[in-house]
Protein backbone atom coordinates (compact mmCIF):
# COMPACT_ATOMS: atom_id res chain seq x y z
CA UNK A 1 0.00 0.00 0.00
CA UNK A 2 2.76 2.49 1.06
CA UNK A 3 4.66 1.77 -2.62
CA UNK A 4 1.44 2.96 -4.15
CA UNK A 5 0.96 6.19 -2.52
CA UNK A 6 4.87 6.91 -3.03
CA UNK A 7 4.42 6.38 -6.75
CA UNK A 8 0.91 7.88 -7.23
CA UNK A 9 2.77 11.15 -5.26
CA UNK A 10 5.57 11.28 -7.40
CA UNK A 11 3.86 10.53 -10.75
CA UNK A 12 1.70 13.62 -9.36
CA UNK A 13 4.99 15.79 -8.76
CA UNK A 14 6.73 15.18 -11.77
CA UNK A 15 3.71 15.66 -13.66
CA UNK A 16 3.33 19.12 -12.17
CA UNK A 17 6.83 19.68 -12.45
CA UNK A 18 6.48 18.96 -16.27
CA UNK A 19 3.67 20.89 -16.67
CA UNK A 20 4.87 24.03 -14.94
CA UNK A 21 8.09 24.20 -16.13
CA UNK A 22 7.82 23.42 -19.92
CA UNK A 23 9.50 20.52 -19.16
CA UNK A 24 8.73 19.06 -22.12
CA UNK A 25 9.22 21.49 -24.56
CA UNK A 26 12.25 22.05 -23.41
CA UNK A 27 13.31 18.74 -23.92
CA UNK A 28 12.68 19.23 -27.19
CA UNK A 29 14.27 22.55 -27.99
CA UNK A 30 17.22 21.08 -26.82
CA UNK A 31 16.97 17.84 -28.64
CA UNK A 32 16.27 19.97 -32.12
CA UNK A 33 18.99 22.36 -31.34
CA UNK A 34 21.56 19.46 -30.84
CA UNK A 35 22.80 18.93 -34.51
CA UNK A 36 23.44 23.21 -34.83
CA UNK A 37 25.93 23.27 -31.78
CA UNK A 38 29.25 21.33 -31.69
CA UNK A 39 29.39 21.37 -27.86
CA UNK A 40 26.06 19.98 -27.12
CA UNK A 41 26.95 16.95 -29.58
CA UNK A 42 30.36 16.44 -27.72
CA UNK A 43 27.96 15.94 -24.70
CA UNK A 44 25.33 14.32 -26.14
CA UNK A 45 27.96 11.58 -27.58
CA UNK A 46 29.20 11.65 -23.66
CA UNK A 47 26.28 10.76 -21.51
CA UNK A 48 25.68 7.86 -24.59
CA UNK A 49 28.84 6.79 -24.42
CA UNK A 50 28.47 6.68 -20.21
CA UNK A 51 24.87 5.03 -20.64
CA UNK A 52 26.26 2.39 -23.33
CA UNK A 53 28.80 1.58 -19.94
CA UNK A 54 26.52 1.10 -17.34
CA UNK A 55 24.25 -1.36 -19.50
CA UNK A 56 27.02 -3.25 -20.06
CA UNK A 57 29.10 -3.20 -17.01
CA UNK A 58 27.03 -2.48 -14.41
CA UNK A 59 24.03 -4.03 -14.80
CA UNK A 60 25.73 -7.80 -15.83
CA UNK A 61 27.89 -6.95 -12.59
CA UNK A 62 24.45 -6.58 -10.40
CA UNK A 63 22.95 -9.69 -11.65
CA UNK A 64 26.00 -11.85 -11.26
CA UNK A 65 26.04 -10.42 -7.50
CA UNK A 66 22.39 -11.40 -7.23
CA UNK A 67 22.74 -14.80 -8.66
CA UNK A 68 25.95 -15.57 -6.10
CA UNK A 69 24.42 -14.12 -2.86
CA UNK A 70 20.95 -16.79 -3.48
CA UNK A 71 23.18 -19.34 -4.35
CA UNK A 72 25.35 -19.09 -1.21
CA UNK A 73 22.70 -19.11 1.55
CA UNK A 74 24.97 -20.59 4.11
CA UNK A 75 27.53 -17.61 3.30
CA UNK A 76 29.28 -16.61 6.86
CA UNK A 77 27.85 -12.92 7.24
CA UNK A 78 24.16 -14.17 7.29
CA UNK A 79 25.13 -15.15 11.18
CA UNK A 80 25.43 -12.32 13.62
CA UNK A 81 28.54 -10.83 15.15
CA UNK A 82 27.76 -12.53 18.69
CA UNK A 83 27.13 -15.66 16.96
CA UNK A 84 30.68 -15.71 15.52
CA UNK A 85 32.14 -14.15 18.87
CA UNK A 86 30.80 -17.90 20.44
CA UNK A 87 32.16 -19.90 18.15
CA UNK A 88 35.71 -18.73 18.84
CA UNK A 89 35.28 -18.57 22.16
CA UNK A 90 36.13 -15.08 22.76
CA UNK A 91 31.92 -14.14 24.29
Amino acid sequence: MRTYLISAALSFALGYYACNFALISTIYDFAASVPETTHKRYLLYALLILVALFVLILIPLERIANFEARRKQDYPFRTSAREHLQRRGSF
